[in-house]
């Protein structure tokens, strides 16, 4: 089986109709008609659905923090750890928006500059920042905080308050963050990166806290993503992987197959971007897939991709693309519930 995860595959509803209109996409059009689709409300993430996919168990958050801690060369031992991935916000009228570290370049001198501060403030409260690669950043705590957090990809180019960790000491993480935001604003390292014309880095946000989990050895299948913390997954549980190519071109059956080339448009509604990276995917993924299923070079196509609320997946083997009468439109199937 081939399975292709594609975040952000679904416009927003109340958009999609202006989204797709006079869009072509007859592969995918002809893949999603024919296939089988089922909603499914028990994972709402990427990160979630290879957590399940590897046998990650859920602890407050799914552990990618340990994870990838581990596959960049750290050593988790029996800490809990979250990623204090740094980030901008930006203040829109009386909301922060967050801008990840997508948009704006930091050196690891610069890391290392703000994790002293960062580490001399906190000292006596039990908080320990790690900046192991200039921007992925991780934060030992000494004791376990009650709190479910959201993926910093989730919140990108949105207001942060929905999304601000929840649970029994939230209000208090909600403070340690102000606290951040203060501490960060006075630092030298941030007036250097404002007088170049850098956006500051005046904000951490923790997410995927955890302690490190056992991770089965997978025995077959092979990953093919950029994106470094489901690498770290497929490290850690001995799985081949790889940086994704442009095209399906030397792409086997029996792979996992992690189409984030909408993400970034759709992180801060830039349609048009969306638009012309459908195009693409179109043109380097959807048709060959197309073609390959019809010859029975795969067996079966597994499409998934989330919103906030929902799993949506559409399955697809030979037999199905027989089935001409299936004729949804496109728009009705990228419609989210």
């Amino acid at each position: 089986m081939t399975w292709l995860i594609v975040p952000d595959l679904m416009p927003p509803a109340e958009m999609c109709a202006a989204v797709l209109q006079d869009l072509s996409l007859p592969a995918l059009s002809t893949l999603l008609a024919r296939s089988k689709r089922v909603t499914a409300t028990a994972t709402t993430s990427t990160e979630a659905a290879l957590c399940a996919h590897f046998q990650i168990p859920y602890q407050q958050d799914y552990p990618i923090a340990p994870i990838c801690l581990a596959a960049d060369g750290g050593k988790p031992e029996q800490y809990y750890w979250l990623r204090a991935d740094p980030v901008h916000l930006r203040a829109t009228r009386d909301q922060l928006m967050l801008v990840d570290s997508g948009a704006f370049s930091i050196s690891q001198i610069e890391a290392e500059l703000f994790a002293q501060a960062f580490n001399e403030y906190f000292k006596d409260d039990g908080y320990l920042l790690y900046p192991l690669r200039p921007d992925r950043w991780y934060l030992r705590v000494a004791k376990i905080p009650q709190l479910r957090t959201t993926p910093v990809n989730q919140v990108t180019g949105k207001h942060i308050d929905p999304h601000l960790p929840q649970g029994a000491d939230s209000l208090a993480w909600h403070r340690f963050y102000n606290e951040i935001q203060m501490l960060f604003f006075s630092l030298a390292v941030n007036d250097a990166r404002e007088q170049r014309g850098e956006l500051p880095i005046n904000s951490l946000w923790c997410w995927g806290g955890g302690v490190m989990p056992d991770i089965p050895r997978m025995a077959t299948g092979k990953l093919w993503t950029n994106d470094p913390n489901i690498r770290a997954m497929a490290l850690l549980a001995n799985m081949p992987n790889d940086a994704l190519p442009d095209n399906i071109n030397n792409i086997n059956d029996d792979a996992i197959v992690i189409l984030d080339q909408l993400t970034g448009a759709a992180q801060y509604g830039d349609y048009y971007g969306w638009r012309e990276a459908m195009l693409v995917l179109e043109q380097n993924w959807f048709a060959p897939l197309l073609s390959q299923l019809k010859a029975g070079q795969i067996k079966q196509l597994r499409i998934t991709t989330h919103t906030p609320t929902h799993q949506y997946e559409w399955l697809c083997q030979r037999i199905d693309l027989w089935r001409i009468w299936r004729r949804t439109p496109l728009t009705q199937q990228l419609t989210s519930l």
